[in-house]
């Protein structure tokens, strides 16, 4: 667990997705939950010894299951996006067994705990922007659409730090399987031009850092879809878009994901952002 700022603190070593708390005289904000029972077990177990009071809150970015599985390790109301309550609404009692078969097949070993627990539903939600100020502390949470629709991010304007959820990752590529990308382009333009300051980025995968890896993921979506417009343009077969697979493939040693699941999200990516560009080209 790294303290970023005073009183935020990440954990960027969890397999899967990058977990944030924000510390408050009432208590805990917490950003994420960590992919696995046994590691949201851990980071539950860490809330508690820095603040006696409960997790207050626990915020989801998005709806994936790496994310929503196991919010009820943390105990806590969880505020979410519209869409993401949607979804977890159309879940009725128990999560569906695929997310659990995805998220075990990456790892194996750590997926061993999961099961089909009671869904938690989302206590509050929002759809553009929403404030809280809890035990000192001001907390802006924002819609940044693209990645999926109910994907946010959270400023903390006291000391510049921003969670953007799966908007910006870092060490690997961007997740475009289910992607709006000319909307997740504007998603980042709207951080890259934050009125307020932003010393520190928190992506939703990855290691910390500052407004580079929003240029990084940026110019990552422009180039694949520039890519695929030629191809398009060239009336090439949409089999083919797998020969530039090697063009999009990267992960840094120190990532947390799985380079298999990695690749297969990159071919999936590929083809997704294909059928997007012919969807709106009319071709």
């Amino acid at each position: 667990m790294l303290e970023i700022a005073e009183n935020v603190f990440i954990e960027t070593d969890y397999d899967g997705v990058n977990v944030g708390a924000v510390r408050t005289r009432r208590g805990i904000i917490a950003i994420d939950v960590p992919s696995y029972p046994r590691q949201a077990r851990d980071w539950a177990m860490r809330l508690h010894a820095l603040s006696p009071r409960s997790v207050v809150y626990t915020i989801l970015t998005d709806y994936h299951g790496d994310r929503i599985l196991n919010a009820r390790w943390l105990n806590a109301p969880v505020l979410a996006h519209e869409a993401v309550a949607d979804r977890l609404r159309s879940y009725d009692k128990r999560y569906p067994q695929s997310l659990l078969e995805s998220l075990a097949s990456r790892n194996p070993e750590l997926g061993r705990e999961l099961s089909q627990s009671p869904v938690e539903h989302a206590n509050m939600s929002f759809t553009g922007r929403m404030q809280l100020w809890k035990g000192g502390q001001e907390i802006q949470l924002f819609a940044a659409p693209g990645p999926t629709a109910g994907s946010v991010g959270v400023y903390l304007p006291d000391t510049g730090v921003m969670f953007t959820g799966d908007c910006v990752v870092a060490g690997m590529p961007p997740l475009l399987v289910e992607a709006d990308t000319a909307v997740w382009q504007q998603t980042l333009q709207q951080i890259q031009n934050w009125p307020d300051p932003v010393h520190h980025i928190v992506p939703g995968r990855g290691k910390n850092g500052g407004l580079e890896l929003v240029t990084a993921v940026s110019d990552y979506i422009q180039t694949m879809r520039q890519r695929l417009e030629t191809h398009l343009a060239e009336q090439r077969p949409r089999e083919e878009v797998q020969t530039y697979l090697p063009d999009f493939f990267h992960h840094s040693p120190d990532t947390r994901q799985s380079p298999e699941w990695l690749k297969k999200q990159v071919k999936l990516s590929l083809d997704h952002v294909y059928d997007e560009i012919q969807l709106t080209s009319g071709n």
